[in-house]
């Protein structure tokens, strides 16, 4: 399932499709927030949507659809193991 954020502005047209994002990339750009901003749960605390700027807006979603990507796929992994049957001895 593709998972696509696209992002209008006044000047910027940008769309993110983070099931075409490599794995590494997906790591890369979630160590950048966290080094910037500490844990996903802490800046989400944090964020206010009345006085929050629109830029953090933008890093809160993007962060969450990389964070919902990297799951997604760990999962995927994991399921096919589970899911296989042993065979008898």
């Amino acid at each position: 399932m593709s998972r696509i954020l696209a992002i209008r502005g006044t000047d910027v047209e940008k769309e993110v499709d983070y099931s075409s994002l490599p794995l590494k990339e997906i790591e890369k750009r979630i160590k950048t927030y966290e080094k910037k901003h500490g844990s996903f749960a802490k800046f989400f605390r944090g964020y206010d949507c009345e006085s929050s700027s629109p830029e953090d807006y933008l890093i809160l979603v993007d962060w969450e659809c990389l964070l919902n990507e990297m799951k997604s796929r760990k999962g995927a992994r994991l399921s096919l193991i589970k899911g296989g049957k042993r065979k008898p001895r």
